[in-house]
């Protein structure tokens, strides 16, 4: 018996050393391989985020929620030969210990990690200054105002598929929807650096987009594609940059009765450093076409065919006082979304794609549409976050010692003039614009150059917008505070 044991050992270890010789070929032409990744976890504490003092139909609407939650990424990269190269992301988001009662809609796929990002690098193809990528990548054009995460489209996009829920909602394992690591595009991009080209004059930059962003169903022209192209360019004088760019967002999903929604979006965004602590910068779009799908309308059909016409722009500058002891920073910033939505029967707006979210609440808040991805709140006639919204803010940070920061915002909302809900509550009094104020305060801690600690703390106070019946001390009002505290704890290797 120990006879033949050792000899099953030592066959074994032949057999091992054999695979590992026949491997070495397929390793040499692999000359730079990186492998890292990260973990996060949060904790969470809400309070009333659908503005309702308890339960509601509106979901998440319990009245008090604490749960943690975590994410795992790995990352690998490789340079290949011929300029050539490819990047993995394997990434496990969930809610610790989620079971069948929760709020998770793949609770079996918790434990299962999922490709965040996957792509082809091709540096130098056919022309030296070509580089194009080919796969799940993130995107981001400018501060990501109108293009920069698939956020809202995986959760609010119904597509012309056959499931009525979001078109590729993998993130549904856990309940902090907007923190989830699935954000890239199934996406073709081109880019063209012409910046070492002396007859230009000018360093440019040519970016060309393709996005598949929802594919329904196959053998049918039903799918939901995004094209576009941004020239960007910069000036050494006052350390300036500038970009146009043009999105067009075609939509051939069964949803549509007439199937020819076809929405543009052309933009112009510019920032600038005059002088040394100051930053300026400003963005202005402009959206016209036939409406489609809308993110988040209420309706899933366009049964007129009517055209789409929308203005949104980003205009802010800020002053960092780096000659002062804790290096203070004060900026002013409004945003403004255009729409006429009295009853709640279309959308204004279509946000496309965006990245840039300047609050903890009100930025993810979604009509009352039975969508469960982000914040909806339980009152007839208020439109989303994400269209029909002026909102300016004030905000600032400063560093108390060299690794902690300490930022804070105060914002105001107030829906479009002349766009005031029309449809009321029984029972409400008079309903204006304003929408509310949220106050948003973050502290970042550098613990090590791996290690980040941090905590953020939200509330949002509703507006006359959101007047119901009662005063907000009861289970029927939609005007109570909302509240939410988040803590993080980060390392990546």
């Amino acid at each position: 018996m120990v006879k033949a044991t050792q000899r099953s050992a030592v066959l074994l270890g032949v057999a091992t050393l054999g695979l590992l010789m026949s491997s070495v070929p397929s390793f040499a032409e692999v000359q730079n391989v990186k492998v890292g990744g990260d973990i996060t976890v949060r904790g969470f504490w809400r309070r009333n985020l659908d503005l309702r003092h308890a339960e509601s139909t509106a979901t998440p609407g319990r009245q008090d929620d604490l749960f943690l939650m975590s994410t795992t990424g790995v990352n690998v990269g490789a340079d290949l030969t011929e300029n050539v190269g490819a990047f993995i992301r394997l990434a496990n988001e969930r809610d610790w210990n989620q079971d069948e009662a929760g709020t998770s809609t793949a609770n079996t796929a918790a434990g299962d990690f999922d490709l965040s990002q996957a792509y082809i690098t091709l540096k130098e193809l056919f022309y030296s200054p070509l580089t194009v990528r080919v796969g799940q990548q993130p995107i981001v054009w400018g501060r990501g105002f109108i293009l920069g995460s698939n956020l809202l489209p995986s959760i609010l996009n119904t597509g012309g598929g056959t499931s009525t829920a979001a078109g590729d909602d993998r993130n549904a394992a856990i309940s902090a929807n907007e923190y989830t690591d699935f954000t890239a595009f199934d996406a073709i991009r081109a880019t063209l650096d012409l910046g070492g080209v002396a007859s230009i004059g000018v360093p440019l930059m040519v970016d060309y987009v393709y996005i598949k962003q929802d594919e329904g169903l196959f053998n049918e022209a039903d799918d939901i594609n995004v094209q576009g192209l941004n020239f960007s360019t910069h000036f050494d004088s006052m350390n300036s940059e500038v970009e146009a760019y043009y999105l067009n967002k075609r939509d051939r999903s069964r949803t549509i009765t007439q199937n020819r929604g076809s929405v543009s979006t052309i933009g112009l965004r510019g920032s600038a450093k005059p002088v040394e602590g100051a930053y300026l910068y400003s963005e202005m779009a402009l959206q016209f076409g036939k409406k489609g799908t809308l993110l988040d309308a209420g309706i899933t059909t366009n049964p007129t065919g009517s055209g789409q016409q929308a203005w949104a722009f980003d205009l802010g500058g800020e002053f960092t006082f780096a000659d002062v002891a804790t290096s203070p920073k004060v900026g002013l910033e409004w945003i403004f979304y255009s729409g006429h939505d009295k009853d709640g029967a279309f959308q204004g707006w279509d946000p496309i794609a965006p990245s840039y979210f300047t609050t903890l609440i009100r930025s993810y808040q979604t009509r009352n549409t039975g969508v469960t991805g982000l914040y909806p709140t339980d009152q007839a006639g208020v439109t989303s976050a994400f269209t029909n919204q002026h909102e300016f803010a004030l905000y600032g940070g400063l560093k108390p010692i060299d690794d902690l920061g300490v930022d804070s915002r105060l914002s105001w909302f107030w829906l479009e003039d002349g766009s005031i809900p029309t449809t009321t509550p029984a029972g409400s009094a008079s309903r204006n614009s304003y929408l509310g104020t949220e106050w948003d305060t973050m502290l970042t801690y550098d613990y090590t150059d791996d290690v980040q600690f941090g905590l953020a703390y939200g509330v949002f106070f509703p507006g006359n917008v959101f007047r119901d019946a009662g005063d907000g001390s009861d289970a029927t009002s939609g005007a109570d505070t909302a509240q939410q505290l988040i803590s993080k704890v980060s390392v990546k290797f």
